[in-house]
Parts: structure tokens; sequence; C-alpha cells
């Protein structure tokens, strides 16, 4: 039987419990409830297969929250996220994590982070598949925020594609290139080339090989003895030269036309002809240098040689024409040379003429005009 007194202390020791307990409940959930916490969301464009509410928001490898929701954003924002099939994934960060970073509020500290590169984006846990939520930088650069058509309604940081995701397409390009080698039928063109180097080695292995390669080397040498000698022509310091003196007859040459009348101007179109020529005939020769049937034509030095004799006797009739040019145009200059003195005299002349008159026109403006000035009368007279 239980005394009045035992039931006091049973319900005293009852009363002591729960209040303990509640002591111990709030002890242990006073910080969270107290702590002040950031609201942070992400949209991820892949599978976040393995990522969870409750699964660690890590900074650089440190834990600084948690992830709190995962949706997509359809369901968030309704019709301004309409076509839209990005993950929604919203976070609860510790509010010592943009203190920490800066001076600013957490808004303007986490944009001045996100222009800095700074994206989230899921990362696998070793092989157990669990994924947490890292947040680092990256180039932005190659990681552009997704395209979106509504305000974030908390503090918004981009996402970039997970390692796993980028090491996927990776494989698929390298799946996409090997089936694009399969399509062009890549077997087949070994298997013609394996034909064309056997070919050649038939050809080579045959009885006309070394004919052939005797044939080859020749032609080399003769080839290799045809350049050593353009290559001498051309370090002539001469041909340096050549081309600038020619430039300044042609230059003096044409003044003289100019000022010589009809037959000076016919001498230009004859100079100018022969410049013409001079011009195709060079053009023929580097043609007939750089053909390609100039190497096969090299077993056949004779005519070669031959053709290339044709092309100096045509060089050296052109300066002929070009040197009785010149002679023309050096005798046409001796015969104008007396018209040239004189209408320098006569233009001397009028000079000394117009400097008489300027004089008189400073002295008496109007006797220009009018005549000599009238006689002065006698002071005394009438």
């Amino acid at each position: 039987m239980i005394r009045l007194g035992d039931h006091f202390k049973l319900g005293l020791f009852v009363i002591g419990g729960a209040l303990l307990l509640v002591v111990v409940l709030f002890a242990l959930g006073a910080g969270r409830f107290l702590n002040k916490t950031y609201i942070v969301e992400t949209y991820i464009n892949e599978s976040v297969n393995g990522l969870e509410q409750g699964s660690a928001v890590k900074y650089r490898g440190v834990r600084v929250g948690s992830v709190s929701e995962i949706g997509f954003v359809a369901e968030k924002y309704g019709a301004k996220a309409e076509g839209y099939r990005y993950v929604y994934v919203q976070c609860t960060l510790d509010k010592d994590l943009f203190g920490s970073l800066g001076n600013k509020s957490a808004a303007a500290q986490a944009a001045d982070e996100v222009a800095r590169g700074l994206r989230a984006r899921p990362i696998s846990q070793g092989l157990t598949g669990q994924l947490f939520l890292g947040l680092d930088y990256v180039d932005s650069a190659h990681n552009p925020p997704l395209p979106i058509n509504w305000e974030p309604a908390s503090i918004y940081i981009p996402s970039a594609s997970s390692t796993l995701s980028r090491v996927e397409q990776a494989v698929l390009g390298i799946s996409n290139t090997l089936g694009g080698l399969e399509k062009a039928e890549l077997p087949e063109a070994v298997r013609s080339f394996r034909r064309f180097a056997d070919s050649a080695s038939n050809v080579l292995e045959g009885t006309d090989a070394r004919q052939v390669g005797v044939r080859l080397s020749a032609t080399l040498e003769q080839a290799r003895m045809l350049l050593a000698r353009i290559n001498t022509l051309v370090a002539d310091p001469a041909v340096d030269t050549l081309l600038p003196d020619a430039a300044k007859t042609m230059a003096g040459a044409r003044k003289l036309v100019e000022g010589s009348g009809p037959d000076a101007a016919v001498l230009l179109r004859e100079g100018r002809e022969t410049a013409t020529s001079l011009k195709a005939s060079a053009k023929a020769l580097e043609a007939f240098l750089t053909s390609p049937e100039t190497k096969k034509q090299l077993d056949e030095m004779p005519g070669t040689m031959e053709q290339a004799r044709q092309t100096i006797s045509e060089l050296k009739g052109a300066a002929k024409r070009l040197n009785a040019v010149l002679g023309r145009v050096e005798d046409l200059t001796a015969s104008q040379q007396a018209n040239v003195e004189s209408i320098l005299d006569n233009a001397r002349q009028l000079i000394e003429n117009l400097r008489e008159l300027t004089g008189d026109a400073k002295r008496y403006p109007a006797g220009v005009l009018f005549g000599p000035a009238p006689a002065k009368a006698p002071l005394g007279g009438r």
C-alpha cells in the first residue's frame, strides 16, 4: 500500500525528469535555433542522383551548410520557369561564410564572389555514390550562368558542370568520333593504302628499279646544278641596283617625253612596250623555271638549255631595243636644247618686266590705270 508521502516523492521525480529533459533538449537545439543562417539557391542542368536533403554544402572542402530543399524550378517559380528543366536546389549556409569573405552584405558579397568565378556543382564522395554540393572558383568564361527568366527569391549562386558530367561528355565525344570513323570506311581506306604500298614495293623490287634510281639521281643532280647557277646570278650585287636604275631611267625619260611633244610621246610608248616585253619575258622565264614539267624535262637537258638560250636571246634583244630608245631620247634632248634656252631667256625678260611694272604700281597705283600724273602748278601764278 502506497502512502501519501510516496505519491508526493513520485510526483517530484516525474516533474524533475521532465524539466531535465526540457533543459537537455534546449541545450542541444538552442544553438541551432539562435544561429543565424542564409538561404542560397542554385539551378543544376544535369542529374543530381545521390544529392538529398541534408547533404553537406562545402566551400573549398570546408562544410558551411546543408541542402534544405530539392525540386524543379517549374514548381518553385510557376509560369515564369515554364519550359525550363533545371533542378532547383536550396541550401542553408552558415552566417560566418560571407562575413569572412568581406565587409559587405551577404547578397552583395555573394554577387562579388560570383563575378570572381564562384560556382556550385555536385561532387561525388568517393565510390559511395553520395553527392555533396561544392562551392569553388572556376573559369567564369568557360562556365557562364544558366539562362533564366525570373528573379531568384534568395541569394543566387550559378552552377557549373560536375566532373562526372564532363567525363561522360568526353566519352560520348570519343564514341561519336569512332562512329564517324567507321562511317568513313576507315578499314577500306587502310586496305587501299596497303595495296598501294604493296604495288610500290613490287615496282621498286623489279628489274627496272636500279635504272629508275640512277635516272632519278641524275635528274636531281642536274636540278641542283641549275639552282646553284641561278643562285649565283641572283646573288650578284648588280642585280640589286638593276631595277632601281631602270626605274630612275624610266622616270627621267617620262619627264623628257612630257616636255618634248609628240615625238617624245611616241618614244615613251615604245619604251613602255619594251618594258612590257621585258616583264613578259621575265614571267615566261619564271613560269618555265617553276613549272612542274621542268622536273620531267631535266633528263633532257639539251632541249631545256636550248629554250633557256632562246629566252636569254629575247632578253638581249629587248635590252638592245631599250638602249636604242634611250639613245633617241638623248638625241631629242640635245636637239631641243637651243629652244629650251630661248624659252628660258624669254621667261627671264618677262619676269624683269613684271618686276618693273610691280615697282611702278607700288609708287603710283593710279598711273597704271589712268596714265602719268598731271604737272604741278607754280605757287604764285595763275
